[in-house]
């Protein structure tokens, strides 16, 4: 079991397992469920064990699990709990990333203030239920588009889209600095696949054709939420990176929705034929790719399914942020939108001969390891949503080794989403008005009973459900894995 090490750090104690650390301050609530299933999730040395006894060339020497970081927000998933970064070497766990490849955080920087946004909340959130929910959004894509963003992200659709092509939000794309854009994009957004086997669907027709996936904000706790930076906590780097009290910027939480959970299903086929049909299936249901000459083709055809992931995750948060642009235009608020950062918090980054595996955590870098990037002086920008209608942060990575340099995505649930939806929906109704919440469904006119049918399913993130983002702010700060720059506070939140 877990023993605390000291005020922020646990250690789970097992002889048999790699080092496990969780860093949890005294307030972060613990989650037992969570713990089972990180039991259940290390079993997977015990499959690669067997599976090197029975085939010995699978494996390169020295395969196996090296490290195992929990970060504050950690909590029970399905099959890895989120918080959780696994380090392996010589074999790929694709599982660790989840259905949701590429989901990840993005923030835009504006010359508004939150004056002037509420100022215009009576029209501005019809504007945002239709542009988000209302077929609002119009971005016409073809064929070569596509297939040049699976393949090659962001750079690859900046080559494709050329100025001449102006309707829909792709004015204000060509509107956006895109030199910095994938220079403030984690691995500039750009993940290089060979092919896009599996996705035919999703490249549809050469001709420019309305795209029914990009700009689609997806479920659970995925949001895009306009903010106003309330506290600067670190002057410094706050200025470096155009943060200044009082100043609306505008956050995205969202992943590859239909697309990644394809990508997803592709590796799951790979993973069942490359297992040996003599041995007994893992309890856990999670199998190794090893990294082995004999199944190299393996590995690289599960590096394409997540690169194009990420990919197309990436490109979404950059549609979603543009939509929120395009109101603000509409509004006549014409206003600056340099993109801080964006970085994908489900995702596998390979280091030093291991690879790092990252399900709801996110990169952490300190100076050193950004030093080709624009945030050499600072770290790397860490970005930690709240619950619904409480803070977000900004901080700094700090690049702790301890932690595999990485943070928190989020508070973190505590529970379950059957638990949560049993809470009051008076209480949560109150809350979607006074934070002014944004979600398909317009409560002041729609029916009754289609309202509460709402309310519940918004249950599942009510601040309640969550752990307290004060308390995990704590913890990143107190055990040096990164250094809080910025308090957000939500001003108008879009929920699907």
């Amino acid at each position: 079991m877990f023993s605390r090490i000291d005020r922020y750090r646990w250690s789970f104690q097992d002889s048999h397992l790699p080092e496990v650390t969780l860093f949890a301050g005294e307030n972060v609530a613990f989650d037992q469920r969570a713990v089972r299933e990180l039991r259940q999730m290390l079993e997977v040395q015990g499959t690669m064990n067997r599976w090197s006894s029975h085939a010995p060339e699978a494996f390169p020497e020295g395969a196996g699990l090296q490290k195992v970081v929990l970060t504050p927000d950690f909590h029970k998933a399905k099959g890895i709990p989120v918080g959780t970064v696994v380090q392996t070497r010589g074999f790929l766990l694709p599982q660790a990333v989840g259905n949701d490849v590429g989901c990840g955080m993005r923030l835009h920087t504006t010359s508004l203030t939150a004056e002037q946004v509420l100022g215009h909340q009576k029209a501005l959130i019809p504007k945002l239920r239709r542009m988000f929910f209302e077929a609002g959004r119009n971005i016409p894509m073809n064929r070569l588009q596509r297939e040049a963003l699976l393949r090659e992200g962001l750079l690859g659709l900046m080559d494709t889209t050329p100025r001449s092509l102006q309707e829909g939000l792709w004015q204000l794309f060509h509107d956006q600095d895109l030199t910095h854009e994938a220079e403030h994009t984690e691995s500039l957004g750009s993940r290089r696949a060979r092919n896009t086997l599996g996705l035919e669907d999703f490249l549809g027709q050469r001709d420019f054709t309305r795209d029914g996936q990009i700009g689609s904000l997806g479920g659970g706790n995925h949001f895009v939420e306009i903010q106003r930076v309330k506290n600067i906590l670190h002057p410094g780097i706050a200025h470096a990176w155009g943060l200044r009290k009082d100043q609306v910027v505008v956050m995205v939480h969202s992943g590859s929705v239909s697309v990644g959970y394809t990508c997803a299903s592709m590796i799951r086929e790979h993973l069942s034929r490359l297992y040996p049909a003599g041995l007994v299936h893992p309890r856990n249901q999670l199998y190794p790719v090893p990294n082995a000459e004999v199944h190299e083709e393996t590995v690289l055809q599960n590096w394409d399914a997540l690169n194009a992931g990420c990919n197309f995750a990436t490109a979404n948060r950059l549609m979603l942020a543009l939509m929120v642009r395009a109101v603000f235009q509409d509004l006549e608020m014409p206003t600056d939108f340099p993109l801080l950062y964006d970085a994908t918090h489900n995702m596998i980054w390979e280091e030093d001969g291991t690879y790092i595996h990252r399900k709801g955590a996110t990169p952490a870098r300190g100076f050193e390891a950004m030093q080709n990037t624009p945030f050499r002086f600072t770290g790397e920008p860490v970005l930690v949503p709240g619950s619904m209608g409480t803070s977000s942060f900004v901080l700094a990575g700090l690049g702790l080794r301890e932690a595999l340099s990485s943070a928190s995505h989020g508070a973190g649930r505590v529970l379950s989403r059957g638990q949560a939806m049993q809470g009051s929906t008076q209480d949560l109704d109150d809350l979607l008005r006074q934070h002014r919440v944004v979600t398909p469904v317009d409560f002041a006119r729609t029916r009754p009973d289609v309202a509460r049918e709402k309310l519940k399913e918004l249950l599942q993130e009510a601040p309640d459900a969550y752990k307290n983002i004060q308390a995990i702010m704590e913890t990143l700060q107190g055990a040096q894995i990164a250094q809080p720059v910025a308090e957000l506070e939500p001003l108008i939140t879009v929920k699907g």
